[in-house]
């Protein structure tokens, strides 16, 4: 039986930071607000476009920003084109690597349907995954186990046994509902302190794909 994987998207396979900051500093620039340094928008990637939108425009950290705010954001977003230099280092070889193996690859993400499918376009890896799963389309998004069981649904996995390799608490947490192997992506945007105690810890994209195969011949 393929090992069958599932990867989350912004802080895991690519980093949006750069492009997402550029997006909340226009957004901000136009409620006359200065611009941020793209380290404080990082760790406020993994909470979801309300909250991420909420913050940056000075509504609290546990704010939501509205409809209006978070569709203006993504509209802004939309606009700016992404590339292969979007990717981490390493990860178009891993999944590569990982293709020719015969695993089974999917993207389980909160970011809606239409910039990840963008993204993953943009970025040239887009051909290497069954399906994609946004949280728009998801019946339940991540930290729930749905969007992960949805998600191998579109694959035509569904019961089998899976990986999924993220970089935050919201990913660990849905990987362990799952019943899931979890992976911490450590390159990406961690929420949190312990989750190298939650799963594999993985120190850079190089590792990827051995640690996947070496547990699927285990």
């Amino acid at each position: 039986m393929p090992p069958v994987v599932l990867f989350d998207l912004d802080g895991t396979l690519a980093d949006s930071a750069l492009s997402i900051a550029l997006a909340l500093n226009r957004l901000r620039e136009g409620r006359g607000l200065g611009p941020w340094p793209v380290a404080r928008f990082r760790p406020l990637i993994s909470r979801g476009a309300p909250a991420l939108v909420g913050a940056s425009l000075g509504l609290g950290t546990h704010a939501d920003a509205d409809a209006d705010d978070v569709a203006a954001f993504r509209e802004i977003y939309a606009a700016i084109p992404g590339s292969p230099d979007d990717l981490y280092p390493g990860i178009a070889e891993a999944l590569a690597r990982l293709r020719e193996a015969g695993a089974l690859l999917g993207v389980c993400t909160n970011k809606p349907q239409r910039l990840s499918e963008k993204l993953l376009a943009e970025s040239g890896i887009a051909g290497h995954f069954e399906a994609v799963v946004g949280g728009d389309v998801a019946e339940r998004a991540k930290p729930h186990p749905a969007h992960l069981r949805q998600t191998l649904a579109a694959m035509r996995c569904e019961g089998q046994p899976f990986a999924f390799v993220g970089d935050s608490s919201v990913d660990a947490d849905a990987a362990d509902a799952a019943g899931a192997r979890f992976l911490w992506a450590s390159w990406g945007y961690a929420d949190a302190d312990d989750l190298a105690r939650r799963g594999t810890r993985l120190a850079s994209a190089d590792y990827l794909a051995s640690s996947l195969l070496a547990a699927a011949r285990a």
